[in-house]
């Protein structure tokens, strides 16, 4: 089963970068490691040129080349995929990027994608990668990922979308998280949210990591999706990973946690490790965990999880017994680690950083702040409001399971 990535803004082409760079070294140590090591991880993420080189399946999409320019050495540079040109950004305006300069990149791309599914029938996912905050990746992207949900209604369109956070960014960040959000949620098949703000504590806490950065951040978030889509033993392809996860058409908001995060001596403490990352969502929930479904992925030497098990959310009781605890072991280690622990979720403590956003985001429309940046692109008052209303619809739902 093969994946294609879109990468959009100045995050998500970071981000990709990070990815495509661990998977050739996880695949590098593969090779050196075991002479006959399965070629599905390469498949799933790489097609080969006539020279047999490595040649990333992605796609690199931005309003300014300056990123792009600086990644020049990035393994991804080897493929023409790059859809670039210096138009001064999106201004941090979701409007800007939907309305007005996804026209720059739209055809292009979509002629790219064709392209990869014409020259083989293996590419079975769309993974879009981007942040919220800004307005190339949350407004172009949602431009784009809206023709590809229309052109491929029967691939598996999964985005992995990066929360801002909360104070400090940028003042328009709400708005775009709204837009973006409420726009492709029922269109797509699930959207994994990253969130800055836990980023940011688990490299300050668990890591012990001073002088904290976006690398820092980016490494983790690639090493996450990594993980949970490299091929998994008795599993297809990660479509039928997230038809576990997204039991419901109301419910696709998915969230992952990893371990070991950096090198760990005792490998035992993987489990704790995991179990103390959680402790975060408790501490800054609302109201009660409860979890829809969860997937863990143990790979390399197995390891027990029944600690976290004991200690996992609470599951709603509509929830088949089947699509509680999903658990699957691949034999392989992943990036030199004896034993990797991943654990994708769908649970109900989302609805605290995205309530927040919301509510920031509604602040700033009942004072009219910044509403003439996006009128001018044709997003008005009822827009909005429409916009405010499918979150609110989303978060009820999640709320009352």
């Amino acid at each position: 089963m093969g994946i294609l990535t879109l990468q959009y803004g100045q995050c998500g082409n970071q981000i990709g970068h990070d990815l495509y760079s661990l998977l050739l070294e996880d695949i590098q140590q593969r090779k050196k490691d075991n002479p006959h090591f399965s070629y599905e991880y390469i498949d799933q993420w790489f097609d080969m040129d006539n020279k047999g080189m490595f040649r990333p399946r992605s796609i690199m999409i931005d309003t300014e080349t300056k990123v792009l320019n600086s990644l020049k050495k990035s393994p991804q540079m080897n493929l023409n995929r790059v859809v670039a040109e210096s138009i001064g950004g999106c201004a941090n305006n979701w409007a800007a990027g939907y309305m007005e300069n996804n026209k720059t990149f739209i055809q292009e791309v979509l002629d790219i994608v064709r392209s990869e599914n014409e020259k083989s029938d293996s590419v079975l996912s769309l993974l879009n990668i981007y942040s919220l905050s800004g307005g190339t990746g949350s407004g172009v992207g949602s431009s784009i990922i809206e023709n590809l949900c229309d052109l491929y209604s029967k691939k598996n369109i999964i985005n992995c979308a990066v929360l801002p956070y909360v104070r400090g960014e940028i003042s328009t960040q709400s708005y775009n998280c709204v837009l973006n959000l409420s726009k492709l949620y029922s269109i797509t098949t699930s959207t994994i949210i990253f969130e800055n703000e836990k980023l940011l504590h688990l490299c300050k806490y668990s890591l012990g990591l001073s002088n904290i950065n976006y690398y820092d951040i980016n490494r983790i978030i690639s090493q996450q999706i990594a993980s949970f889509f490299h091929p998994v033993k008795n599993v297809n392809d990660s479509l039928n990973l997230i038809n576990n996860l997204v039991v419901h058409p109301y419910y696709k908001f998915l969230q992952i946690r990893t371990e070991p995060n950096v090198k760990i001596t005792f490998e035992n403490s993987l489990e704790n490790a995991m179990i103390k990352q959680s402790c975060y969502d408790l501490k800054h929930s609302n109201k009660v965990n409860k979890c829809l479904s969860s997937v863990f992925i143990c790979r390399g030497k197995e390891i027990s999880i029944s600690k976290i098990l004991k200690n996992s959310h609470n599951f709603v009781s509509w929830i088949p017994e089947q699509h509680k605890n999903s658990i699957y072991y691949v034999n392989s280690p992943f990036l030199k680690y004896k034993s990797f622990l991943t654990q994708c979720f769908n649970a109900n403590n989302i609805v605290t950083p995205l309530q927040t956003l919301i509510n920031d985001a509604w602040i700033s429309f009942t004072h009219g702040a910044y509403l003439h940046h996006y009128n001018s692109f044709g997003v008005d008052k009822e827009y909005f409001l429409n916009s405010f209303q499918q979150m609110e619809n989303i978060l009820y739902d999640y709320i009352n399971i």
